[in-house]
């Protein structure tokens, strides 16, 4: 978990920053509600990496939030929806396989 979770939601970070611009220009999206939603986002990703070490839960549930946030915003953002697919599969994926590997 520490290094699959960590791994997907610095990507996913990634991802969301990247796609801000796109919902700007493309979709008509308002600026400052891609601005704020994209940080907000990002934050909580970064915040759930933080977490994984000390607070597991915590890092779980943050993240199983952004995934689902993620997946929400592709109504409005169509490109994000193939990212927010995959990103939740690593993600739950990597929640599972924590589940069956020892600390």
């Amino acid at each position: 978990m520490k290094v699959m979770g960590s791994a997907t939601l610095f990507f996913e970070a990634i991802v969301i920053g990247l796609t801000m611009p796109v919902a700007i220009a493309i979709y008509g999206v308002p600026k400052s509600q891609a601005i704020w939603t994209a940080v907000g986002l990002m934050t909580l990703c970064f915040a759930a990496i933080g977490a994984i070490r000390r607070e597991r839960r915590v890092a779980v549930v943050t993240g199983t939030f952004v995934q689902v946030v993620v997946l929400i915003s592709s109504i409005w953002v169509r490109p994000m929806l193939f990212p927010g697919l995959i990103f939740t599969i690593v993600w739950l994926l990597a929640v599972k396989l924590s589940e069956k590997t020892p600390a």
